[in-house]
């Protein structure tokens, strides 16, 4: 049975060891940054989104198991701009547990989880070249609030 858990400190250092690197890597591929700067504007937003780590109020990071194994993490926090509406920040099921509806499965959990701390609605980003990632948000039921476009010359 799939199960969402509290991240502990070691869950969250595991984390952090490659998420900035991750998102900036993420940030420079599409063009939003200049790789001289990607890895130092990671770690400032990082910074700004969780200034006390995993104690950060308002924020909520578990890891996405089935019979205690990590198959993922997810992590959401109640929106700047919305209070009943959490904003999912960042959301991974591990490469070898992919297309099997773990996916599927833990935002189905992450419904239910927000529901229960109060929160009305669910909205996420998501970068445009995930199309992975896209499907399964549409499968379940997001829909595009906004987009952005960009090409390069």
């Amino acid at each position: 049975m799939l199960t969402l858990t509290k991240m502990h400190q070691a869950n969250f250092d595991d984390y952090m060891a490659t998420a900035i690197t991750t998102y900036a890597n993420e940030k420079e591929g599409n063009g939003s940054w200049p790789k001289a700067d990607a890895l130092s504007n990671a770690e400032t937003t990082y910074q700004q989104l969780l200034p006390d780590g995993l104690l950060t109020a308002d924020n909520y990071l578990y890891m996405i198991q089935e019979k205690s194994e990590n198959l993922g993490y997810i992590w959401f926090a109640k929106s700047n701009q919305d209070t009943e509406t959490a904003f999912i920040y960042d959301f991974e099921i591990y490469p070898a547990f992919q297309n099997r509806g773990f996916g599927t499965k833990a935002l189905s959990l992450v419904e239910s989880e927000a529901k229960q701390l109060g929160f009305s609605a669910l909205s996420l980003h998501v970068f445009g070249s995930n199309a992975t990632a896209i499907h399964l948000y549409k499968k379940m039921g997001f829909g595009v609030t906004d987009m952005s476009m960009r090409k390069t010359l």
